[in-house]
């Protein structure tokens, strides 16, 4: 008896939903960054995506979250594909050259289980994003995740959400998503991509 797959449940959550739209985006061999990593989820994803010959650059300025996203990537076997930096993703641009990434994720707030007072800021996240906007290759994904329910996440996402209208004014393809009619501010991703020619 083959069992069938549990089908996700609709609409999906936007980090399911950037990872899906980034898998469109990354080949195989190719190099990406993940610009929050966190707990390790989307770096254990990102280097999935680009198999044994490509490279995940990982950000993140915690020490809780580089050890705990080292552990998630060793226990999947992807240490080779990865390369960590304790360091703010406002530095990504010094560890990659312009039009060379395949795809960038933020993944913004704070780290779960830990201090919820240590959290992205507008600041570093829009120079982080500059960075990106100039490491990625043409047809390249950048998606970033907003949580604008907790304390100055609203601010920050705000401040997201207009440099991806400028994005767009700059030729960018732009998407906004997530879901109506909720109690609280929900998460929502924005998603750009570079023309092609």
């Amino acid at each position: 008896m083959v069992l069938a797959e549990p089908r996700p449940q609709l609409p999906l959550r936007p980090t399911a939903l950037a990872q899906g739209m980034l898998r469109e985006v990354i080949g195989a061999g190719d190099l990406v960054i993940d610009a929050t990593a966190g707990n390790g989820h989307d770096t254990v994803f990102l280097a999935e995506c680009v198999g044994p010959g490509g490279r995940v650059l990982a950000f993140d300025v915690q020490a809780a979250a580089i050890a705990a996203a080292q552990e998630r990537v060793r226990a999947a076997g992807l240490v080779l594909r990865v390369e960590f930096f304790q360091e703010s993703h406002a530095m990504m641009d010094t560890r990659a050259a312009p039009g060379t990434v395949a795809a960038v994720m933020f993944n913004l707030g704070y780290l779960p289980g830990e201090d919820h007072r240590v959290m992205t800021q507008p600041a570093t996240t829009l120079q982080g994003l500059e960075c990106a906007s100039g490491l990625l290759r043409e047809g390249g994904g950048l998606a970033v995740v907003c949580y604008p329910g907790h304390p100055g996440g609203a601010l920050e996402a705000a401040a997201v959400e207009r440099w991806f209208e400028a994005l767009a004014e700059r030729g960018w393809r732009v998407a906004r998503y997530g879901a109506l009619g909720t109690r609280r501010p929900a998460p929502f991703l924005l998603f750009a991509s570079q023309a092609r020619g």
